[in-house]
């Protein structure tokens, strides 16, 4: 189905950032988002700044604490992500009747002949950006024809939001997954 096109959401700061917007002080602070996983206590999200100082996400808080002393930790409220998405799932309805959350921190938008209405798809791609940039959200795009492959451009294509239509989705699956390596 060459014609249609698949847009990914990725926010990969979605736990910290939804923290911060509550509580705007936090911005220059480096934040953590922690949970319990096999009886110890990892990071699920990482605020800009937090990332900047080498912390990554998966990490145990512990050698979190020892690289950056000043670390803010809070606990993960997996209903208030869930409930942020459902809120930014809404927001998403503007570009798509077709929105879906995945993987609990990404949107799936079906673009498909919907585009137009905002001048091309590079124009509803900054659209997507410049509202996530005023909602204090971080934002990584991929946009394909095939929903394997917007997932996987928005994770790992390492390069700005673009459009990636060849028209082959069989090419961009490979593509996408060539990216990674």
């Amino acid at each position: 189905m060459p014609d249609r096109r698949i847009l990914s959401l990725w926010f990969p700061r979605l736990g910290a950032e939804r923290l911060i917007r509550r509580q705007p002080m936090l911005a220059d602070q480096p934040v953590a988002i922690v949970e319990d996983q096999q009886n110890m206590q990892v990071i699920t999200a990482l605020s800009g700044v937090a990332q900047a100082q080498g912390l990554q996400v998966g990490q145990p808080v512990r050698d979190a604490h020892a690289m950056c002393p000043g670390l803010l930790t809070y606990a993960r409220s997996a209903p208030g992500e869930a409930r942020f998405l459902e809120a930014l799932q809404r927001w998403a309805g503007k570009f798509s009747p077709w929105v879906a959350p995945e993987d609990g921190d990404a949107l799936v938008v079906d673009l498909t002949g919907c585009a137009h209405l905002f001048g091309g798809e590079a124009e509803l791609m900054q659209v997507v950006q410049d509202d996530c940039t005023d909602l204090g959200l971080s934002v990584l795009m991929g946009l394909a024809d095939t929903r394997g492959a917007a997932w996987a451009l928005a994770r790992y294509a390492g390069r700005a939001a673009a459009s990636d239509r060849s028209g082959d989705a069989i090419d961009q699956e490979a593509r996408a997954t060539r990216s990674r390596a």
